[in-house]
């Protein structure tokens, strides 16, 4: 029996997308400090599970689509690029979501009853929804450049799109690279 590395999110549209990854390659071009997201790779994470054994992965995705499947799907605007620990010393860049932050946040608290049952640990920190732009690589420093770029893309318009679904994806390595495959997706309610 393998363990498989799992975690739960959702995709933003092709124009999304797009739009996120020429802001990551407008910060890439500044600091070379950072493992930047690919962007086939960029999603709006809700909830990290762990790894989980390979066999018992259709009971837990059964489990969440049971969870999440009642839920209205809604519209979600990404907006506003920021840093964890804090926008002077981002050891984190993201993007932000505006509209559906509230959405995202119901998902996120069910999704939490459902692997605290299946016996994952709450998240000690509180949940902010966003796209993961780059992580500081091990010690990595940012830039004032980057550090002026990040303010100016504060309001940031990302663009709106559709959440209709929750992915349950196994995240794997390939030659240094993260690379996730979808194991489910459940589709929400109202549908587009």
């Amino acid at each position: 029996m393998g363990k498989i590395k799992t975690f739960i999110a959702v995709k933003v549209s092709e124009r999304v997308n797009n739009n996120v990854g020429k802001v990551v390659r407008r910060l890439e071009a500044l600091c070379d400090q950072y493992r930047w997201v690919e962007q086939e790779n960029q999603l709006v994470g809700l909830n990290y599970v762990g790894e989980v054994i390979d066999v018992e992965v259709p009971e837990l995705c059964k489990l969440i689509k049971d969870a999440v499947e009642p839920l209205e799907s809604f519209e979600m605007s990404i907006q506003g690029v920021d840093g964890f620990s804090s926008a002077q010393e981002p050891r984190t860049l993201w993007i932000g979501v505006d509209q559906g932050r509230e959405q995202l946040c119901e998902l996120y608290s069910v999704l939490e009853g459902v692997l605290h049952h299946w016996g994952v640990n709450k998240d000690r920190n509180e949940y902010v929804p966003h796209m993961t732009l780059g992580r500081l690589s091990r010690g990595g420093r940012w830039n004032d450049e980057l550090l002026r770029l990040v303010h100016k893309l504060r309001s940031h318009d990302g663009g709106f799109c559709q959440v209709d679904e929750v992915i349950v994806f196994a995240s794997y390595t390939e030659r240094g690279r993260p690379s996730y495959t979808p194991m489910a997706r459940v589709k929400l309610k109202g549908e587009v």
